[in-house]
């Protein structure tokens, strides 16, 4: 009988070592999340600041490529509403 005592309190305690191993590890696992979120939170913060601190800049290259696209697109409807003229007409440079 006190074999079996002892074989019962040998396995409690390989189960109770195996639950507190189990704990450790999901409260590791945790603490890696945590890491890593919060590394993820300092680079979105960074790129935050950086656009903040570099928003004239954004602005002016913003306001450069929108000047761009409708000066672009004047011309070529300029170029597209004119009328063709044959080879004598611009040879002659419209004179005929």
């Amino acid at each position: 009988m006190a074999s079996a005592a002892v074989d019962t309190a040998g396995r409690t305690a390989e189960t109770a070592t195996a639950v507190v191993h189990g704990a450790a590890e999901r409260v590791q696992a945790g603490r890696e999340a945590v890491v890593a979120a919060s590394g993820q939170a300092a680079a979105m913060a960074k790129t935050a600041w950086t656009l903040i601190a570099n928003r004239k800049l954004i602005a002016i290259g913003v306001g450069a490529g929108a000047s761009a696209l409708g000066a672009t697109s004047y011309l070529a409807g300029r170029r597209s509403g004119r009328r063709t003229h044959g080879p004598i007409t611009r040879m002659t440079g419209g004179r005929i």
